[in-house]
């Protein structure tokens, strides 16, 4: 007996026309730190231009003393942003879910 394919999303990306930017801050140009280890995992908080904000899950990909550039994925997409660096905290990862080799 054949099966009907069942609805929802199976491998074909979520539409991104609902992706909307938030507020991102100029790149610094001088002072930029980043590392060749893994990526530091983040929560960001991001504000849009309406006022709202949203906590994701983030990774920090570069920093200065005052703005980190995080980069998060929304709509099946690697999202990035200059923040300042209060919007942030550290996130720690459970050792024991992380993905084995």
């Amino acid at each position: 007996m054949a099966h009907a394919p069942r609805p929802g999303w199976h491998g074909i990306p979520p539409s991104t026309d609902r992706y909307v930017a938030p507020l991102s801050l100029p790149a610094p140009t001088s002072g930029v730190t980043t590392t060749t280890e893994n990526a530091p995992p983040l929560w960001v908080d991001l504000i849009y231009t309406d006022g709202s904000k949203q906590t994701v899950k983030a990774f920090a990909m570069a920093w200065t003393n005052s703005l980190v550039l995080v980069q998060w994925v929304e709509f099946s997409v690697a999202r990035e942003a200059w923040v300042d660096a209060g919007m942030v905290r550290r996130r720690h990862l459970d050792q024991g879910r992380q993905r084995r080799p």
